[in-house]
């Protein structure tokens, strides 16, 4: 009598087919919520203090938007393009401290609207296969960018065009 031997091709193989399926879908998951069509990559180009408000420019090509906030918030954005931290960390510094802490990635901010004269903004994490998206002021957004290196994308409907 001859044994048969069991063929383990195909059910590894299955198993592969289901590895990879899942792959593509968490990788399209992940796309959709760092599109960025609709939106213009922008950096800090200016910081001016005027008083009781202080102004934040960003600047793209031939796209500009000016972003108005407090005095203290342009400052913390001033001490991210510094890598200062005064004598105690900022907010903004604990919030990149936890988020490297856990093993959480920074991936972007976005700028989406003006509602009522307010800006608001997103700020994309992304930890295995979980995405968190933030509300968050535009001004904390920015200064939590110019900390991480992550990229700021403005919708491209709230710039003014330059050319």
């Amino acid at each position: 009598m001859v044994k048969r031997k069991k063929n383990i091709i195909y059910p590894i193989a299955f198993l592969i087919f289901i590895v990879m399926v899942i792959f593509i879908i968490y990788n399209l998951e992940i796309r959709m919520f760092l599109r960025k069509e609709g939106f213009i990559q922008m950096k800090v180009d200016e910081i001016e203090i005027l008083g009781e408000n202080a102004r934040i420019k960003l600047e793209a090509r031939c796209a500009i938007i000016n972003i108005y906030t407090s005095p203290q918030q342009a400052s913390a954005i001033e001490e991210g393009f510094q890598n200062k931290t005064w004598y105690r960390p900022s907010t903004h510094d604990i919030i990149v401290d936890i988020v490297e802490g856990f093993g959480i990635d920074p991936m972007m901010v976005k700028i989406t609207k003006v509602q009522d004269g307010t800006y608001y903004a997103e700020l994309i994490l992304l930890r295995w296969n979980s995405i968190l998206i933030l509300d968050i002021r535009p001004s904390d957004a920015i200064a939590i960018a110019v900390r991480t290196g992550i990229p700021i994308y403005v919708n491209e409907n709230l710039v003014t065009r330059l050319c």
